[in-house]
């Protein structure tokens, strides 16, 4: 490893294992990507996926509207190629040629959002958590190509981004303590990982209604709507495992 970009790419990961501010990652992180992986707009985020609800966010250069409409209303995952990477796993590559194998008659606001703001092509790949937790996905737009080798040189990097991404969110700020009781956080901890109440009352011995009344509870003392914005309350403030 003697070329400058394998020197630029261990000081990538060393970057990556060493922030201990949430401007760590666009100060000591990002202008090494951006060297590594040339792009011209770049977003990631940590989010969990059942229930879908997104938990932090470091965007440069994606407009704030297409970045927003990644998840809609009803909590559906909105962009294809997200829902692509998730059942497959692998990096994803899309531009007008691939529009056929990715985007759905639903889709037509992302693409329309995708053409409007002058996105040649995007790459992304991701770090799923199969346990329930944080799932972390990065996204580039304006790449040169998404030919096999950045495919695999996404891949290198992604793990380390992810470790990143997760000391980032880890530092973010903190609300007020919320007074859970312990059989709350029980089941707050199931609702995150997107069991249904029948399938927590069957975990924690006791009844449907008895889940849903712990829900209805914690809910309000959350001061949240809904279960989706439960999960995302709880990851934000650490009352439950990641």
């Amino acid at each position: 490893m003697n070329s400058p970009i394998d020197h630029r790419i261990l000081a990538l990961f060393s970057a990556c294992h060493g922030i201990d501010t949430r401007a760590g990652f666009l100060d000591d992180v990002y202008p090494l990507l951006q060297q590594i992986l040339p792009h011209e707009r770049f977003v990631c985020g940590i989010a969990t996926v059942a229930p879908v609800a997104v938990l932090d966010v470091v965007n440069a250069g994606f407009p704030d509207v297409f970045v927003g409409g990644i998840v809609d209303r009803g909590g559906r995952i909105a962009s294809p190629m997200i829902r692509h990477w998730l059942m497959h796993d692998t990096p994803v590559y899309f531009d007008e040629t691939a529009r056929a194998a990715f985007v759905e008659p639903e889709d037509a606001g992302w693409l329309a959002s995708f053409r409007q703001h002058g996105m040649r092509n995007m790459i992304a790949h991701g770090v799923k958590d199969l346990h329930g937790g944080a799932t972390s996905y990065f996204c580039f737009a304006g790449v040169t190509d998404g030919d096999a080798e950045r495919q695999r040189l996404l891949q290198l990097l992604v793990p380390h981004l992810h470790a990143a991404l997760s000391t980032h969110y880890r530092l973010k700020e903190r609300a007020p303590d919320v007074e859970l009781s312990c059989r709350e956080r029980e089941v707050l901890q199931l609702v995150c990982v997107g069991k249904t109440n029948e399938a927590i009352g069957t975990i924690l011995g006791i009844s449907p209604w008895t889940v849903k009344v712990h829900v209805r509870n914690f809910m309000a003392k959350l001061n949240v709507s809904t279960r989706g914005h439960a999960a995302a309350m709880a990851m934000k403030n650490g009352l439950v495992t990641i």
